[in-house]
């Protein structure tokens, strides 16, 4: 038997040996603000950053001196909390989440943290929290020269959306040499896999603006400049299955639900019945394609169905959504082999085409399927997928279950369960010694790279995987010199490997990574023999928190023996079920609750 054979029996032993071990997260939490080891325009909570006064600032191997310049006597940076600190969009240090999840749930802000390497003696290191021009709390502390560790109980606080650190009663060339900022906060929830639920759903909810119903790109985007139909979409999915959980009331998730569908239904605009990707408000208020961007036959897929499922879970009326998809003109996305990937910003139709195998293909299918009752052409409709990327495996599947064997013969169970053993085992294989292999992190799918600006920007955004039909294996070693984890697959999965994906957040929590305000899109190690030394991508990117909330959301479903919310409901719509019964063969179509019960626990 080969080498690689034994290391994985090992892992799996050793992770089996430690089945029983409760993973728990910590009772108090410390969330970075910044590091001064990342890009030098965003805190580690994917806000904005600034200097005051002309400080000069220098950023070098995890450090920042601020340097008093020439004609003044005080000078600092600014931090953001929560996206572009411009909209005043403050956190309530009293309950960090939105104020939709429960108060069970809540953190609170307790401290405030600021580590000093260096300074010139005895001036004055003034530390404020603002909300816009208001100063909520503030203190100042006596510089010594030295290693400074400060740590300050903080006073119940409110709104805030700032933190200025100001170096006052100085001389030009006085400096302050800052480490690291953090506010330390409460954390009520013990469990791990609740725990990371609770904070990606929360991040996934603040990227929702209310008032115009649609969910930003990117946390660091101002709402209304580049607005994610397919996250906003996925946020009614997500919060029925917070329901489920107990997180939001049935009232908050139906306001949530109800206001995206009319948004969608009765705002944005449509192009031969598809929306955009990508969309932004106009001068006059009205909502229009991005520039630049396509009219999405899978964005819109994705979207038209979460929205559907979310309503059908919660009792609500499904005809319009579902007139909006028997409109689409799917005669026309119709093409050899495949259905078009949309049209330009032009009404061009593309010739890119959902062609080969995988849950894009499926969700444009059903959707298809369900309007026209008939099976769209797939040139490639058996395994693998196109390159490999781990979402496309376990995409649909995220919001209505496999079927045993679909239209194409494809038996998904067994699919999945090579998938996911493919993923756990990657980097055994083909990086026994690294840190991944060592700590038994795992996941590769599409994410941006770990540390954006040692790459070219068309090269930020990376289909990470393990290999497909029509692309060898991308793992970021080639681009990078070192491979890469992307947390939300190991989320994905988790409800079919729980040890194993759950580790991985456990690892990420305990390091300090994840956090009610910080999370991680991708992470590396430059060296596999510093396992301490990790490099991430702290981007709170709303279609990625999407995967890994439906992922998290649909494994403690399973954990705690419960029917998942959206399967039940993908199952009880008629209209989705006369797509899903052509492509699946109906080998799922199950309508008592105790047979929905004895499948989803097999």
């Amino acid at each position: 038997m080969s080498h690689y054979f034994w290391q994985i029996l090992f892992f799996q032993l050793f992770i089996g040996s430690i089945n029983n071990i409760a993973l728990a997260a910590p009772s108090t939490i410390d969330i970075l603000i910044d590091d001064f080891s990342a890009s030098q325009t965003s805190t580690r909570t994917d806000s904005e950053k600034g200097a005051i006064n002309a400080i000069v600032l220098q950023s070098a191997e995890g450090k920042l001196t601020a340097t008093i310049p020439q004609g003044q006597d005080w000078g600092g940076l600014w931090f953001g909390l929560n996206h572009p600190v411009w909209e005043n969009l403050p956190i309530n240090f009293s309950g960090i989440l939105p104020q939709e999840i429960l108060s069970t749930y809540q953190s609170r802000i307790v401290k405030i943290k600021v580590a000093v390497l260096e300074s010139t003696t005895g001036r004055i290191l003034g530390l404020e929290l603002k909300d816009g021009q208001v100063i909520r709390w503030n203190q100042d502390i006596v510089l010594s020269g030295n290693t400074q560790n400060i740590e300050i109980q903080l006073p119940v606080l409110t709104n805030i959306n700032h933190l200025a650190v100001i170096l006052k009663q100085a001389n030009p060339g006085d400096k302050v040499v800052l480490d690291r900022i953090a506010l330390e906060a409460t954390n009520p929830t013990s469990d791990t896999a609740t725990a990371a639920f609770v904070w990606s759903y929360g991040m996934l909810l603040n990227n929702w603006n209310p008032q115009s119903g649609l969910v930003r790109d990117k946390s660091r985007d101002p709402s209304g400049t580049f607005d994610a139909i397919q996250a906003t979409g996925g946020l009614a999915a997500a919060t029925v299955v917070a329901m489920q959980m107990g997180i939001i009331t049935r009232e908050s998730a139906e306001h949530i639900v109800n206001t995206i569908s009319n948004t969608l239904l009765t705002r944005v605009p449509k192009l031969h019945g598809l929306w955009p990707h990508w969309v932004k408000s106009a001068p006059d208020g009205s909502i229009v394609i991005v520039p630049g961007t396509e009219w999405s036959s899978i964005d819109t897929s994705i979207a038209a169905l979460c929205i559907l499922i979310a309503q059908q879970a919660l009792g609500l009326d499904t005809t319009a959504i579902e007139r909006f998809i028997r409109e689409i003109d799917w005669a026309n996305l119709v093409l050899p082999g495949g259905i078009s990937h949309g049209y330009d910003e032009n009404s061009n139709i593309l010739s890119a085409k959902w062609d080969s195998f995988g849950g894009e293909s499926w969700i444009v299918g059903i959707m298809y399927a369900s309007a026209t009752k008939k099976i769209a052409p797939v040139a490639y409709p058996l395994p693998p997928t196109f390159n490999g990327c781990g979402f496309i495996d376990h995409l649909a599947w995220l919001v209505m279950p496999p079927p045993s064997v679909d239209h194409w013969g494809v038996n998904w169970p067994n699919y999945l369960k090579t998938a996911v053993n493919t993923q756990l085992s990657y980097y055994l294989i083909h990086y026994p010694n690294s840190c991944f292999a060592k700590l038994g992190l795992i996941g590769l799918s599409a994410a941006e790279v770990p540390d954006p600006p040692i790459v070219e920007p068309p090269q930020v955004y990376q289909a990470f995987g393990v290999g497909g039909r029509g692309v060898p294996a991308n793992d970021g070693h080639l681009l990078l010199g070192t491979p890469v984890v992307v947390p939300h697959l190991s989320a994905m999965i988790a409800s079919d490997a729980p040890i194993e994906a759950v580790r991985t957040w456990d690892w990420l929590i305990n390091n300090g990574l994840i956090t009610p305000l910080n999370n991680v899109e991708s992470l590396m190690f430059p060296d596999d023999t510093k396992c301490s030394e990790v490099v991430y991508n702290h981007l709170k990117g709303s279609w990625n928190l999407t995967l890994q909330t439906l992922g998290l959301g649909l494994h403690l479903a399973k954990r705690n023996h419960l029917v998942p919310i959206l399967y039940k409901a993908s199952q009880e719509n008629e209209f989705l079920q006369n797509g899903y019964k052509i492509l699946a063969l109906c080998k799922m179509c199950l309508s008592s609750q105790s047979g929905w019960r004895r499948a989803i626990i097999q």
